[in-house]
């Protein structure tokens, strides 16, 4: 199963007896959760999917994204482009007993009767994929704008605030 448009909903068990592989875009814009932590929600996300059992017959969901996201840097206040790139290998589990067996290669994907959001498994990789705090490199971010208690005059030197004191430490 190979197509451009993603399935809302999916069954990782039935899939993964198919041996099936999904491949599409998501526009950054419809996710609910994952585009307001940007600073613009142009785009799109890559993603492939495919589905198999492990020599044990556990079904599992390797998941790679792709996308390139504009965050807000917390330095200057600027856009900063970061490029995401997911790889993930989602065991299929019901319990939480089952999760704690999986082998440390698996991350668990927990699956109930009802059939599985695709969208929400997506989003959740990538908001976990996003730095802590979104900055540019050293010595990229933009001029800081003069405001409110800054000193406005342009190749003046600042008056140490400090300087006071070092007088009357000096006494």
């Amino acid at each position: 199963m190979s197509d451009e448009r993603l399935p809302l909903h999916i069954d990782p068990k039935r899939l993964a007896r198919a041996g099936a592989c999904l491949r599409g875009r998501l526009a950054v814009a419809e996710m609910e959760r994952f585009a307001p932590l940007l600073a613009t929600n142009d785009g799109e996300v890559e993603v492939v999917l495919d589905f198999d059992f492990d020599p044990e017959r556990r079904a599992f969901m390797r998941m790679h994204l792709r996308a390139e996201v504009s965050l807000v840097c917390q330095r200057c206040l600027g856009p900063v482009h970061h490029a995401i790139e997911v790889e993930r290998l989602l065991g299929v589990v019901t319990t939480e007993a089952q999760a704690e067996r999986l082998p440390g290669i698996y991350d668990p994907l927990f699956v109930t009767e009802e059939p599985l959001l695709l969208r929400e498994v997506i989003e959740d990789e990538l908001i976990l994929s996003l730095p802590i705090v979104p900055r540019h490199n050293d010595g990229e971010c933009a001029p800081a704008v003069t405001g409110a208690g800054t000193d406005n005059k342009v190749g003046g030197a600042r008056e140490n605030p400090f300087a006071v004191l070092a007088g009357l430490k000096n006494h």
